[in-house]
C-alpha cells in the first residue's frame, strides 16, 4: 500500500512538474512572438476551454477512479474495464457537444469575455475538448488500479508536443496578424491532446486485451457512475460560483477601502496575477498525493478493511501536513527571490508572506476531501469546501474594506478560510476513518 501510493504520488507529481516547466517554456517565447496583444487573445480563448473542460468533464474522472479501484480490490477486472467503457461512451458524447458548442458559439463566447477577436483562436481550441474527455476516462481507468505511469507519461508527451507545435503555428502564422498567431497557439493544444489521447488509448488496448469486460449492463454502471458524478459537478460549479462572486466583492471592496479604481486594479493583478500563481504551484504539485490515495482508500473500502483505510488517511495527510509545511516556508522565505527571478517584480513579495500559511492548509484540505470522497462521504467534503468559501467571500466584503488592511484583508481572510476548512476537513475525516464501520451517506 503504502509503496504504490508513494511511488504513484512521485510519478505523477514529477510528471507535473515537467510538463509545468514545459509550459512556462511554451509562453516566454509566445510572448515575444505575439506580444501582450496577442496573449491576451490566447488567455482569453484558453479560459474559455478550461471553463468547458471544468462543465462538461469535471466530475467523472474521480467517479471512473474510485469505481475501477472498487472493482480491482474485489478482483472484478472485467467490471472495471466494463467501467471505462461506459464512461468513455458518456464522455465522448459530452465531449462532442462540448467542442460543437465552443465551435459554433465561438464569436459569442469571444464577445462576452470582451476579446471578439479570440473567435478563430477558440475554433482552434475547440476539438481539444472532444480529446481531452476521450482520455478522461482511459486515464482514470489506469489510476484506478494505482497505474499512475500512462498518466505521467501521457502528459509529458502532451506537453512537449503542445510546446513545439504551438510554437512553430504561431511563428507561422504571425504574419498574418496576432489574431491567427494566438489561433496557432491554441491550436498546438489541441495536436497535443489529440497525440496524448492516442498513446492512452493504444496503451489501455494493449494492457487490457486479455481482459473481457463484464455483463453488468449500461444502464446500471452508468447510474453508478452519476451517482459519485454528478455531486462532484454540483460541487464544482458551486465552488467555481463562490469565486467569482469573490473577485467581484474584492474588487468593489478595494474601492469601499479608499484605493482608486487605478490603485485597486494595480493591487488586484499583483495579488492575483504574480502572488496566486507562485501559491498556486505548490499545491497543484502537491494534489497529486490526494489523486494517488484514491485507489488505496476506494479500494480499502470496498473490502471494509477499517485497518487499512486509518493507515492510509492519517499517513496521506501526515505526508501532505509535512509537505505543506515545508511548500509554506519555502514560500515565505525564498517567496522574494522567486519573484524576482520569474517576473522580475518583488511588488507582491508582502503579500505572498501573508499568504504562505494557507499553501499548507490547503494541501491538507485536499488531501482530507479526497479521503471523504474515496470512502463516499461526498456531502461532507462538500460542506468543508463551502465553509472556506464562504469564510473567504465574507473576509473580502469586509477585512478588505478596511484602509488599512486593503488587499491584505482578502489575504488574511483566505489563510482564516483554508484553516476553518481544513478542520472541518480533518474533523469529518477523523469521525469517518474512527469508526468500526462505513456508513456511507
Amino acid at each position: 500500500m503504502r509503496s504504490s501510493f508513494l511511488a504513484g504520488a512521485a510519478i505523477l507529481m514529477a510528471a507535473n512538474i515537467i510538463s509545468k516547466a514545459l509550459g512556462a517554456v511554451l509562453k516566454i517565447p509566445l510572448t515575444y512572438i505575439m506580444h501582450e496583444e496577442g496573449m491576451a487573445v490566447y488567455n482569453t480563448a484558453f479560459g474559455v476551454y478550461i471553463m468547458f473542460l471544468s462543465f462538461f468533464i469535471s466530475g467523472m474522472p474521480f467517479a471512473v477512479q474510485k469505481l475501477t479501484a472498487a472493482a480491482h480490490a474485489r478482483g472484478s477486472d472485467g467490471d472495471a474495464k466494463e467501467i471505462v467503457f461506459v464512461a468513455t461512451v458518456v464522455l465522448t458524447a459530452a465531449g462532442m457537444i462540448g467542442t460543437l458548442v465552443m465551435w459554433r458559439f465561438s464569436e459569442f463566447f469571444a464577445l462576452a469575455m470582451k476579446e471578439p477577436r479570440a473567435g478563430l483562436a477558440l475554433r482552434a481550441i475547440a476539438p481539444a475538448v472532444l480529446f481531452v474527455a476521450l482520455g478522461t476516462s482511459v486515464k482514470s481507468g489506469f489510476q484506478g488500479r494505482s497505474d499512475m505511469l500512462p498518466t505521467a507519461t501521457s502528459q509529458v508527451i502532451e506537453a512537449i508536443i503542445k510546446l513545439f507545435a504551438g510554437y512553430l503555428l504561431a511563428v507561422f502564422l504571425i504574419s498574418r496578424g496576432a489574431e491567427y498567431a494566438a489561433a496557432g497557439a491554441a491550436g498546438g493544444v489541441t495536436v497535443g491532446e489529440t497525440a496524448a489521447t492516442f498513446i492512452l488509448a493504444l496503451w489501455y488496448i494493449v494492457s487490457y486485451r486479455r481482459i473481457k469486460r463484464s455483463r453488468k449492463g449500461f444502464g446500471k454502471v452508468l447510474v453508478e457512475l452519476g451517482s459519485v458524478a454528478l455531486p462532484l459537478l454540483f460541487i464544482s460549479i458551486v465552488v467555481s460560483g463562490f469565486s467569482m462572486c469573490e473577485t467581484s466583492v474584492l474588487r468593489a471592496s478595494l474601492l469601499r477601502a479608499g484605493l482608486s479604481e487605478e490603485k485597486a486594479r494595480f493591487v488586484y493583478g499583483a495579488y492575483t496575477g504574480y502572488a496566486m500563481t507562485l501559491l498556486n504551484l505548490p499545491a497543484g504539485f502537491l494534489a497529486t498525493l490526494g489523486i494517488s490515495i484514491i485507489p488505496v482508500i476506494s479500494g480499502a473500502a470496498e473490502l471494509k478493511d477499517m485497518k487499512k483505510i486509518r493507515t492510509a488517511a492519517w499517513r496521506g495527510i501526515g505526508l501532505c501536513t509535512v509537505s505543506g509545511i515545508i511548500a509554506a516556508v519555502s514560500i515565505a522565505v525564498f517567496g522574494e527571490l522567486m519573484l524576482l527571478i520569474i517576473f522580475h517584480n518583488t511588488y507582491s513579495a508582502p503579500m505572498l508572506r501573508f499568504a504562505a500559511p494557507s499553501v499548507m492548509f490547503i494541501c491538507v484540505m485536499q488531501m482530507s476531501c479526497a479521503i471523504l470522497q474515496s470512502l463516499g462521504y461526498i456531502w461532507r467534503s462538500f460542506i468543508a469546501s463551502v465553509s472556506a468559501a464562504c469564510i473567504k467571500l465574507i473576509c473580502s466584503a469586509i477585512l478588505a474594506s478596511v484602509p488599512v488592511l486593503n488587499i491584505y484583508g482578502a489575504i488574511i481572510g483566505s489563510d482564516i478560510a483554508f484553516f476553518v476548512g481544513m478542520v472541518v476537513s480533518l474533523l469529518f475525516v477523523a469521525g469517518c476513518v474512527n469508526s468500526k464501520k462505513l456508513n456511507y451517506l
